[in-house]
């Protein structure tokens, strides 16, 4: 620990050498913070979480050695290059060209930029856009093979085109505002060029447009729900409470890594509360460093919210449709990965099932059976709670089903998710349609009503946050969530005959085009009945009893005895006097 710890001056630092093959990724030598205090131990508690911090960034990034670079990561990497001193100083050479100029090169300004050195028959014009697209590269760090430079060159010409288009812009904007928003400027040949203006409207002046047409569905896009609507306003919110609320047209790549910085700085609290407005929660958090802050994560869901907003102003012709500023910005460590979660381990699922809060919960509570529910049928939370006793809980074939159908205010997540599940015969044996009937005797709107309401869109938010809360307590790992169930039930099933095809059907995923999923829907219910049948969940779960009998309590804990100490006896001189041990 002492190796990362200086003390400068009057206050303590963290420094750590990067490693020499990451040096070139992370553009530096060494990293480098001030610890904010001037006392010891608190320095040592710091040095140590940044020790802790940076390990894992070192592990990331050597785990993503042979990382094969994605869109994002190659339009961030060309920003990077264009923004080095070099090609500002090409640059340059575009703010100098004459309104004539700018018309006639208009279509080959953008190639021309790139070709930084002449060519020749030793050195093609494809052979100069390589080698400028493989200094971006290497810039950022990344390694690409031909088709990896073929993508990186487009995207340099697709932004060098909208640095034009931006001059273009900033040249004949006050002719093209005196006749509309899209004027058609004449180039050479008698060829036209369209120049699209941004509008003067601040972002807030479209908000309710946006929100309304996002929740429709426009353009033929999938309508989105009330959680992510809302979720995706509150960004834009925090756009402005950060950045201001700027003319869209004001708004540039560097706006948005801006607000990609103030992002990573504020709490992670933020949003969970009424905690004041965004300036006062980021003041907070940089006058505090112990806050825990933003993740990456979220920081990416946030720009995919402003992503949406702009996407919405190039459909309606607010902004030209040929640059977005929030895209191309960078998230290390946030790409999906199979594992994200893990599958209940048995050692887990005895923790969970022979736990005080589970065993203490009412029979017919939504905690007791919604984990039964899921780990038995692969079923995603809130499908299972959507689920109405009365019209989804179904008997087709001779067999007892779970009906998943779109209805008023929901849908399945996707397509292949409307399907019928039949219910696991252990459930059955276990009283789940004793259950089933109560509910519908009760007039129950949902399988679960009134205890889990609708909040927010979903009937599933409250329980959501109060099995986490149980799980975390329980000490179950972080990867290991209540959709873990699902994975569960199709790691077992796929370790059995049955088709993929079938399992696909239970599961609810898309079978691969069209046609599977055509195919998916003539599964007879009887072949669906077996691939349910075959799951048996990786603890046995026969000391949770039947219909008939009660569940025995677990196995008691063992009793831990502690000694019982005595006072200290002492001599004359005031020292311990040490018992002598007594031997047979």
């Amino acid at each position: 620990m002492t190796n990362y710890l200086r003390r400068e001056s009057d206050s303590f630092v963290f420094r750590r050498r990067v490693p020499p093959h990451l040096q070139v990724r992370l553009r530096r030598k060494e990293l480098y913070r001030s610890l904010n205090t001037t006392v010891r131990k608190a320095a040592r508690v710091r040095a140590a979480l940044l020790l802790i911090q940076t390990e894992r960034l070192f592990q990331m990034l050597d785990d993503e050695a042979d990382y094969v670079p994605t869109d994002e990561d190659i339009r961030a990497a060309v920003r990077l290059s264009l923004s080095t001193e070099r090609w500002q100083q090409r640059l340059k050479l575009l703010e100098q060209t004459t309104p004539g100029g700018l018309r006639a090169q208009y279509g080959d300004m953008a190639r021309s930029l790139l070709l930084t050195i002449p060519t020749d028959d030793l050195l093609t014009e494809r052979d100069v856009m390589c080698m400028e697209a493989q200094y971006a590269l290497d810039d950022a760090g990344f390694t690409g093979n031909g088709k990896v430079l073929a993508r990186t060159v487009d995207v340099m010409l697709q932004t060098l085109q909208g640095y034009v288009d931006r001059r273009m812009q900033q040249v004949f904007q006050p002719e093209a505002m005196a006749t509309s928003t899209t004027t058609t400027m004449g180039a050479a040949g008698g060829s036209s060029v369209p120049i699209s203006i941004a509008s003067p409207e601040k972002i807030s002046r479209f908000l309710r447009a946006w929100q309304k047409d996002i929740a429709a569905g426009y353009n033929h896009n999938k309508s989105l729900g009330h959680e992510t609507t809302d979720q995706y306003l509150k960004t834009v919110e925090m756009f402005i409470g950060l950045i201001g609320d700027l003319p869209v047209g004001q708004i540039t790549f560097e706006k948005a890594a801006e607000f990609r910085e103030l992002v990573l700085e504020m709490p992670s609290t933020h949003g969970k509360g009424a905690l004041g407005s965004v300036k006062k929660e980021l003041a907070r958090a940089r006058a505090d460093e112990t806050i825990p802050r933003v993740t990456m994560k979220t920081a990416k869901r946030h720009f995919s919210g402003m992503n949406s907003m702009w996407k919405w102003l190039a459909f309606k012709r607010h902004v030209p449709g040929n640059f977005n500023p929030f895209s191309g910005h960078s998230f290390p460590g946030t790409k999906s990965k199979k594992s994200a979660r893990d599958d209940w381990s048995s050692e887990d699922l005895h923790q969970f099932f022979t736990s005080s809060a589970y065993r203490d919960a009412p029979q017919s509570s939504a905690l007791r059976w919604l984990p039964l529910i899921a780990l038995h049928s692969g079923m995603r939370l809130e499908e299972i709670c959507r689920l109405r006793p009365g019209v989804d809980i179904i008997r087709k074939d001779g067999v007892h089903c779970f009906s998943i159908v779109a209805r008023d205010g929901w849908d399945p997540k996707t397509e292949a998710g409307t399907r019928i599940v039949p219910i696991h015969s252990w459930l059955i044996r276990h009283g789940f349609m004793d259950f089933v009937t109560q509910q519908r005797a009760r007039g129950a709107e949902h399988l679960f009503s009134p205890e889990l309401t609708l909040h927010k869109g979903k009937i599933s938010s409250g329980f959501s946050r109060d099995f986490s809360r149980i799980k975390i307590d329980l000490g179950v790992g972080s990867k290991t969530a209540f959709h873990s169930f699902r994975h569960t039930f199709r790691t077992v099933i796929e370790s059995t005959d049955h088709k993929e095809s079938h399992i696909d059907a239970v599961i609810g995923h898309d079978g691969g085009g069209s046609e599977g999923r055509t195919y998916t829907k003539r599964v007879t219910t009887a072949k669906l009945k077996e691939v349910v049948e075959a799951f048996q969940p990786p603890l046995d779960l026969a000391f949770l009893g039947t219909a008939e009998t009660s569940a025995p309590p677990p196995s008691p804990k063992a009793v831990v005895r502690k000694r019982k100490l005595a006072p200290p006896v002492l001599d004359e001189n005031g020292k311990v006097v040490r018992p002598r041990s007594k031997r047979q």
